[in-house]
C-alpha cells in the first residue's frame, strides 16, 4: 500500500465516522472507539510514549493512551484519534496475526504514522466545521484560536496548524 492510498483511506474513514455516527463537537472519541469494538485504556507511561495500538488474534483491539502529567488532555485526545487511525488503516492486514503500533515522537516519520495523524486531524477538525466556526468568530479574531481549540477539543498548536493548512489566518490582522 502506498503513502497516498493510506492518506486517501484516512480521509474516507474520518468522513465516514462523521456521517455514520452523527458526530458533533468535540468529537466523542470513546464513542468512536466503542463502535469499532476497541478497548481504550488510560495509563501513566514514560513521558516518551504517547500511546499504543495492539491487536491480538481472538481478543478485542486495545488502545492505551498515556495520561502522564506531561500529556495535556488535548494531546491525549489527538493520540486516541491517531490510534483509532491505526485500527482503521490496518484493516487489510491479516487479522490472524499480531499487530502492534507503539507511538513515540520518533515514530512520526513513517507514512503510516503520517496517515494516522491525518485521520486524527480530519476526525477532530473537519474542514467544513473549521471554516464555519472560523467565520462565526470573525468579530473576535483575538480570541478565535483559543475559542475554536476549546470547541474542537484540540490544542491551540494543532488548531493553528489546521488553519494554516486551510489557508486561514491564525493571528488577527494588525490595525493601522
Amino acid at each position: 500500500m502506498t503513502s497516498g492510498r493510506f492518506e486517501e483511506e484516512a480521509a474516507y474513514f474520518a468522513h465516514r465516522a462523521w456521517e455514520s455516527l452523527k458526530l458533533s463537537l468535540p468529537v466523542e472519541l470513546a464513542r468512536v472507539a466503542d463502535k469499532l469494538g476497541i478497548v481504550v485504556s488510560e495509563r501513566d507511561f514514560d513521558e516518551s510514549i504517547d500511546g499504543l495500538y495492539l491487536r491480538l488474534p481472538g481478543a478485542p483491539p486495545v488502545i492505551a493512551v498515556n495520561t502522564s502529567y506531561v500529556k495535556p488532555p488535548a494531546r491525549r485526545r489527538f493520540t486516541l484519534a491517531h490510534e483509532i487511525g491505526h485500527h482503521l488503516l490496518s484493516h487489510d492486514l491479516n487479522t490472524e496475526s499480531r499487530l502492534f503500533f507503539f507511538d513515540t515522537f520518533s515514530t512520526r516519520r513513517t507514512f503510516i504514522e503520517r496517515a494516522c495523524d491525518r485521520f486524527a486531524v480530519l476526525l477532530l477538525m473537519p474542514e467544513d466545521l473549521v471554516r464555519a466556526h472560523y467565520a462565526e468568530l470573525e468579530h473576535n479574531p483575538g480570541k478565535r484560536v483559543a475559542v475554536m481549540a476549546e470547541r474542537f477539543g484540540v490544542s491551540t498548536w494543532a488548531l493553528r496548524r489546521r488553519l494554516r493548512e486551510l489557508g486561514l489566518q491564525t493571528r488577527p490582522a494588525r490595525k493601522r
